[in-house]
């Protein structure tokens, strides 16, 4: 019985240590996720295309993407905080994915939750942009 016991705990402790590789893998890729859709936001921001498409629609595009913040953001949040949400638009201004490096979490409740709000149409598909936005978290 002993035996079993000590397998049982083994068996645990491996699950354990998978379970923290895999967040800690998770982690590295939201972090490489971000560093890539935040370098393409800054190439595409450096274009006169780009500069111009922020000229017009960024200030609109934040108050878009407000609304669906809030509604991913825990309600118990009191330290004021910014942070920049990078988000990769279609042809047509849809959400095709958002990413922050705050978690991974929020920015696929932002993806999912913006699905259906039409930002202005970019440049051309899969544009990355960046929105610098506020919240208390």
């Amino acid at each position: 019985m002993v035996s079993g016991a000590r397998r049982g705990l083994a068996f645990a402790v491996a699950l354990g240590c998978l379970a923290v590789s895999a967040g800690v893998v998770a982690a590295e890729d939201l972090e490489a996720q971000v560093g890539k859709a935040e370098a393409a936001a800054k190439a595409n921001a450096a274009t006169t295309e780009g500069r111009e498409w922020i000229r017009r629609n960024s200030a609109a595009s934040a108050k878009l993407l407000m609304p669906v913040l809030h509604k991913c953001l825990p309600e118990d949040g009191d330290i004021p905080t910014v942070f920049a949400v990078y988000v990769r638009l279609s042809e047509k201004g849809r959400v095709q994915e958002a990413l922050t490096e705050l978690d991974a979490d929020l920015g696929a409740c932002l993806t999912s939750g913006a699905a259906a709000t039409k930002f202005a149409a970019p440049p051309r598909d899969g544009y990355w942009i960046q929105l610098n936005m506020a919240a208390d978290l």
